[in-house]
């Protein structure tokens, strides 16, 4: 059983967005934070190379995780199972084509502690 306790949890949720998913991931890999987070991402079964650009950055960063989907769950559905599958203090969502810009993370993380 491992001990990682991740202060953040971010769940991403993604179908078929092989354009935009690895300038997604990149923006969330490289958020410098002073605590650990982990990353959640669940592919709803895309019929596009969506899941084997993830599998990249699972290779690539332990702190991220794929939920592979075997079957099309719907959006919904594979946001809320995504989201439970969270450890952290905080959760965030973002989806396959979002993007984020340097600092996010940790500024979000410090306005939280403050203002709890």
């Amino acid at each position: 059983m491992s001990s990682f306790k991740p202060k953040v949890s971010v769940c991403i949720v993604t179908y078929n967005q092989s354009q935009y998913i690895a300038e997604c991931l990149d923006g969330v890999v490289s958020q410098k934070t002073n605590f650990d987070f982990e990353v959640i991402i669940s592919d709803d079964c895309s019929t596009d190379d969506t899941a084997k650009i993830i599998e990249q950055y699972t290779k690539k960063y332990s702190f991220v995780k794929l939920v592979p989907r075997e079957n099309n769950i719907g959006a919904f559905k594979n946001f809320i199972e995504t989201h439970n599958l969270a450890t952290g203090e905080y959760v965030c969502h973002l989806d396959g084509d979002d993007r984020w810009l340097p600092g996010k993370l940790q500024a979000q993380s410090d306005f939280l502690d403050a203002n709890p």
